[in-house]
């Protein structure tokens, strides 16, 4: 152990004093520069490390896996928790005018949680050639009634009122036919009277109908079915795990 060389502490200036020496000591643009470096640099690491916005959710619901036993008053509110996240739209202070919950008054005998929110987006992959897309995301979870039907029973039932809705619209169909998501689902595409393109996606996870649409202006021309239909596909990767966690069987 007497033997052993101990490393000389180095001499020199580290942090904000090298950056002064670099930059010269009067040069407060370039210093705010390489502060700004440095804080985009601490956020890049602590996103790494605590996860993007609502990224802990979404860890929580594929970790658990199983449906909850007993939905709490207020905890199922998917377009705060997951449809706002789906277009980088993510704001921590949002809260939905549209939102009911009859359990946040007392009533859990007869119990549909329901919502509707809107935000115009940019689809994924443009360059910024399109003019902003709407997207609308409605849902009605059935948690309970108090008729003789199950909550399933109803939402089967609203399911067909809102895909036969649709085909009875101002829409002018150009396509129809059944999707590949949830449960069952089903989707119309076509133009509405101001010439924007329009697709409706509807579906249903257990006792829990949805529609998911989304509209192009006129301006943007002709949107193919197929874009539309993987942008729901993107949507619904958002939701669906907290349906099949949040909705108890």
């Amino acid at each position: 152990m007497a033997d052993e060389k101990v490393a000389a502490r180095k001499k020199g200036l580290h942090g904000w004093r090298a950056a002064v020496a670099v930059f010269g000591c009067g040069s407060l643009a370039a210093f705010g520069v390489f502060g700004v470096i440095v804080l985009v640099l601490n956020v890049v690491l602590s996103t790494a490390a605590t996860g993007v916005p609502g990224a802990e959710r979404e860890a929580t619901v594929q970790q658990t896996g199983e449906p909850i036993a007993h939905l709490e008053p207020g905890e199922m509110d998917l377009c705060v928790q997951d449809v706002q996240h789906t277009y980088d739209q993510y704001d921590p202070h949002y809260q939905s005018d549209n939102y009911e919950d009859p359990a946040l008054q007392g009533n859990e005998e007869d119990r549909t949680v329901s919502d509707h929110c809107s935000w115009e987006i940019t689809p994924r992959g443009d360059s910024g050639g399109l003019e902003p897309w709407v997207l609308t995301y409605a849902y009605e979870a059935v948690i309970s009634t108090t008729g003789s039907d199950s909550p399933q029973e109803v939402a089967s039932s609203r399911y067909s009122e809102l895909v036969a809705g649709h085909e009875s619209n101002e829409l002018d169909l150009l396509a129809s036919g059944d999707a590949d998501l949830s449960d069952r689902s089903f989707f119309h595409y076509g133009t509405d009277p101001e010439g924007a393109y329009v697709y409706y996606l509807t579906g249903q996870t257990k006792s829990t109908v949805y529609v998911i649409k989304f509209e192009s202006p006129a301006v943007n021309g002709e949107v193919p079915v197929r874009r539309f239909r993987n942008e729901a596909d993107h949507v619904a990767s958002f939701v669906e795990p907290g349906l099949g966690v949040l909705v108890p069987d």
